[in-house]
């Protein structure tokens, strides 16, 4: 199957398909790897690891749909993007970086080239970050106030 995004009933059990599929040249879905809901906003934060972005959708959308909003360039920082958690407090998008061995944070609203509010690394950019190895995640517990990243 191409890389794509289904959508389940919560009590769906066996052989059962999906509600809906969001999937297509549109999507710019190359190997999804994480996804993050934000109920609030109907929004589904997607980490594209293949494209180096993130992608956001509507809860609603399905099909061949073009995201609403795209976190992708230069400047983001986003490289191999394989976690991503929302901090609906502060209103950040939490991004860990696999190829760059870093997690990001942005604006909950960011688009297009946005440079990260913060970016969490245990060595300067180019040299071997050893405290964040290959990040596979990244969360966020707000009652405590922590960020937490798998290696």
């Amino acid at each position: 199957m191409p890389p794509s995004i289904s959508v389940h009933s919560r009590t769906a059990s066996g052989n059962t398909p999906p509600l809906r599929v969001i999937t297509g040249p549109n999507t710019q879905l190359n190997w999804p790897a994480s996804i993050a809901v934000e109920s609030a906003r109907g929004e589904i934060f997607v980490a594209n690891d293949g494209g180096n972005s993130i992608l956001v959708f509507r809860v609603t959308d399905q099909g061949n749909v073009a995201p609403t909003r795209v976190i992708k360039g230069p400047n983001t920082g986003i490289s191999n993007p394989i976690g991503v958690s929302l901090d609906t407090l502060n209103n950040e998008v939490w991004v860990s970086n696999f190829g760059s061995h870093s997690v990001t944070v942005y604006p909950l609203a960011a688009d297009g080239d946005t440079a990260p509010l913060r970016t969490i690394r245990a060595a300067p950019l180019g040299k071997k970050a050893l405290g964040i190895g290959n990040p596979g995640g990244v969360a966020y517990d707000s009652k405590r106030k922590e960020i937490l990243v798998p290696n």
